[in-house]
């Protein structure tokens, strides 16, 4: 089994994630502390399931779940473009 943050996953998301912090630090005001707090927790929660995915012996729950905050995170990140 590889360790998770060898994995190719791992390394895309957590490279999202540092985009991510960057992308909501130029947010206004009004949409930094609520709406980017959500898309950073949004993107945090996407490196813990991998996490969780690697370590569990069944990985379809943790890799539905990565799925679901994935399109969510896309949602929000849509939503603050419009």
């Amino acid at each position: 089994m590889a360790l998770y943050y060898e994995l190719q996953v791992f390394k895309d998301v957590y490279t999202l994630v540092q985009k991510v912090f960057l992308y909501t630090q130029d947010f206004p005001r009004e949409y930094k502390y609520t709406l980017g707090q959500d898309i950073k927790r949004d993107a945090i929660q996407l490196v813990r399931s991998i996490y969780r995915a690697n370590k569990a012996i069944d990985k379809v729950e943790y890799l539905e779940i990565f799925l679901d905050d994935f399109e969510l995170l896309k949602f929000k990140m849509k939503t603050k473009t419009v």
